[in-house]
């Protein structure tokens, strides 16, 4: 991923763009690797194991912890239950078209964007289905 400048024409001021630049090693499923030596892999670019992997692992004490096992995991070790349902109503005003339109942008299959839509929708639904968070709940 990376942050790009775009100048405009005629030298005015230009633009940063968001980008991504390997979908495709975002969308497969977490593997153990298990001869002789424990390492994660995953394999890339495969949507339907995507679609299979785990993703909420468990919620608790006002924590969300997904199943991620990648690099820079430090990154997820903070997720509270507030910002999770937070983000999942701002992805559940996603439609359908919207996320199918990203990976047909992405040059995956009619079958492939099927796949993933319905497994990123899954994700939302996931997310938006954990319960609040209150004080009785500690």
């Amino acid at each position: 991923n990376k942050i790009l400048y775009v100048p405009r024409a005629g030298g005015r001021d230009g633009e940063l763009r968001y980008i991504v630049s390997d979908l495709g090693a975002t969308f497969g499923r977490v593997k153990l690797d298990v001869p002789g030596l424990w390492r994660i892999r995953r394999n890339r670019n495969d949507p339907a194991d995507y679609a299979k992997d785990a993703f909420l692992e468990d919620v608790k004490g006002g924590q969300v912890y997904l199943f991620y096992k990648g690099k820079r995991q430090d990154l997820f070790d903070d997720i509270r239950v507030d910002e999770a349902r937070w983000i999942a109503g701002l992805l559940s005003k996603l439609s359908d078209r919207q996320i199918q339109d990203a990976f047909r942008a992405a040059n995956y299959t009619p079958d492939e964007v099927r796949i993933l839509t319905a497994a990123v929708r899954g994700r939302i639904d996931e997310l938006a289905g954990i319960p609040a968070w209150s004080a009785s709940s500690r």
